[in-house]
């Protein structure tokens, strides 16, 4: 039996596969896909939750679920994976749920269904400012590494709407990246000292009067608006915090316009553990006009030593850092920079979490990347989408290939005359379908249960080295290469299908080689060349066009249109992989064995 090690390998890591597709806890409940705003689970539950319980009742499926979570008032008990949390409903639930996939597998929107979100605008929108929004939204998805998003421009008596459909899209996700307007805003107070009411504002070499007379302002002979705001060399300048002997002015220095590149490299951009928390931080280059504003108006303050650090710091004086209305960074700015043209401000905060702080200053840097949207968004409504392809297409899918399978049994047959060569290959396509789908999934057990078969792979491919010395570099590969693979994981949409049906069809093209190099289209074998010369001419063919296929494919997940065609670059290119290194070597030693049954038999 150990001769036949290549088919050992290919059955271990097929078994793997099918544990890695149904090896899931998931046999019931409901899967959270949005949790809206005013919900009182809005902070507790999030999306990818399995609800398996509502007050003491099981929730068995999405119907189940519609009708508890439609009735239920008060206080409300939820067992959301395993862990049970409460709170009191007023009016509605405000929790978006779908089927729960049984399978480790996570099917796109077109398979699956997802979720409909529409946006509105704060104020009204044209067609062309929606078109903006949506142009800057597909941006920020692109940076942030979301997918399987779409977004349509929507008319309603109302005006004009952003409609998202998606799948696994939380409300912070849409509230914090996608409904956030990213109006960023860089402020300096700026501290003027004051003699009986009167003081001096300087601009590098200029400089300007102030007078303040009880609640008015008067700068250089003018009187400073209701709003508290004024003009002075471009410069925007709000009035803050005023004493008998100071007045803080608030300049704006930088802007979103302002911002030409968001520094990600480590030496510019990192993550720093502080006690009890992580603080991020990155760094921003802005215009040469944004670093004259900041010369401006950290002109001609005085230095201050700090007792605690030994630097010096301007006095008074920090930079403040605004996105949205809402503070993000306070830094106090060192005194060699005073009045200095400063281009590359740093953004920095803290969470609790390594995994919220990586998060948040993603978003950060994503919004500030993308802009500002021309109008302020807000989530309008929330509903579940159907599959666009409908709920039967993976069975009709399924359907189209065992006839398909039956078409190649039959003419491998008659080319042939043998069942020994046909159902071989269609089983080991099958197989390739399966490992693929194995690899593509993401479960809770995806580590354990290929880190089994890589130690299943070395021993059987240890013990064919020790006992027959019959293992090779490709066979190593492909014992250790395919179980690394295995703790991938990406979505099984339209494109991913045509990635397996490509692969499939490349390898099904592929054994086809493997056999006619074999049996010769004849019964009776002429021994011109061995069963292994002739198994090696087939291999050179099948790793040539393998390399030539990969090579075309790489560069288009690095191109725009890769964003869309990505589940099919990358299943394609596993499929091959699976393919040259496990499937079709043991495609080879069956057929290798049918080769001497019929040269037997004749």
């Amino acid at each position: 039996m150990l001769k036949y090690w290549r088919i050992w390998l290919l059955l271990i890591v097929v078994m793997g596969s099918l544990f890695a597709i149904g090896f899931s806890d998931r046999r019931y409940g409901v899967e959270v896909v949005y949790v809206t705003k005013d919900s009182p689970a809005f902070g507790k539950l999030e999306q990818g939750m399995i609800i398996s319980s509502i007050n003491g009742v099981q929730v068995r499926d999405i119907d189940g679920w519609n009708e508890m979570a439609g009735s239920v008032t008060g206080d409300v008990i939820v067992i959301a994976d395993n862990s049970e949390y409460d709170f009191f409903v007023n009016e509605t639930l405000g929790i978006e749920a779908q089927p729960v996939e049984r399978l480790n597998l996570d099917f796109g929107l077109d398979l699956r269904g997802g979720t409909r979100i529409i946006l509105k605008p704060t104020v009204n929108a044209t067609r062309q400012m929606i078109d903006q929004v949506i142009g800057t939204l597909q941006t920020r998805i692109n940076i942030y590494g979301l997918k399987e998003i779409k977004f349509f421009p929507v008319e309603s008596p109302d005006g004009w709407y952003v409609q998202i459909e998606a799948t696994g899209l939380s409300s912070d996700v849409v509230d914090d990246l996608l409904a956030s307007k990213g109006l960023f805003v860089a402020k300096i107070s700026k501290p003027v000292e004051l003699r009986e009411g009167s003081g001096t504002i300087k601009l590098l070499e200029n400089s300007y009067g102030i007078e303040v007379l009880n609640n008015t302002v008067i700068v250089d002979g003018k009187t400073v608006p209701d709003n508290g705001s004024f003009i002075l060399e471009g410069i925007k300048f709000d009035l803050g915090n005023r004493t008998s002997g100071q007045i803080v002015l608030m300049g704006t220095v930088y802007e979103g316009p302002d911002i030409e590149l968001i520094y990600t490299d480590p030496q510019h951009s990192g993550l720093v553990p502080l006690g009890n928390f992580y603080r991020f931080y990155f760094t921003v280059l802005v215009s040469a006009d944004g670093a004259e504003r900041f010369a401006k108006v950290t002109s001609g303050i005085p230095s201050q030593l700090d007792l605690d650090s030994g630097d010096y710091y301007l006095k008074d004086c920090s930079i403040y850092l605004y996105l949205d209305d809402d503070l993000q960074s306070t830094l106090r700015i060192a005194s060699s920079l005073g009045g200095q043209a400063y281009s590359t401000p740093q953004i920095e905060g803290g969470r609790e979490k390594r995994e919220d702080a990586l998060e948040e200053k993603l978003r950060l840097q994503t919004i500030l990347r993308s802009g500002s949207l021309p109008v302020s968004m807000e989530t309008s409504s929330i509903s579940i989408i159907s599959p666009t392809l409908g709920a039967n297409f993976i069975e009709s899918a399924l359907l189209a290939g065992l006839a398909a399978g039956a078409a190649v049994i039959l003419i491998i047959f008659i080319r042939y005359r043998s069942l020994r060569v046909g159902i071989p290959l269609v089983l080991t396509g099958l197989s390739e379908a399966v490992i693929i789908l194995g690899i593509s999934a993401s479960g809770t057990y995806d580590s354990g249960v290929w880190g089994g078969v890589l130690l299943a792979n070395l021993f059987i491919i240890s013990l064919a080295w020790w006992k027959l010395r019959e293992s090779d570099a490709s066979a190593w590969a492909g014992a250790i290469l395919i179980p690394m693979l295995g703790l991938m994981s990406w979505n099984i949409d339209l494109p991913a299908i045509g990635g397996i049906i490509a692969a499939i069809g490349v390898g099904v093209d592929q054994m086809v080689v493997i056999a006619d190099e074999t049996l010769g289209g004849k019964r009776v074998m002429r021994k011109i060349y061995t069963l292994k010369e002739k198994i090696g001419k087939a291999f050179f063919i099948i790793f040539t066009a393998a390399a030539t296929t990969t090579a075309a494919l790489l560069p288009l997940l690095f191109v725009a249109a890769g964003v869309f065609i990505r589940g099919f670059v990358i299943t394609t290119i596993v499929g091959i992989l699976v393919g040259i290194l496990v499937s079709r070597p043991a495609y080879a030693k069956i057929v290798e064995f049918s080769a001497d049954k019929i040269r037997r038999e004749d």
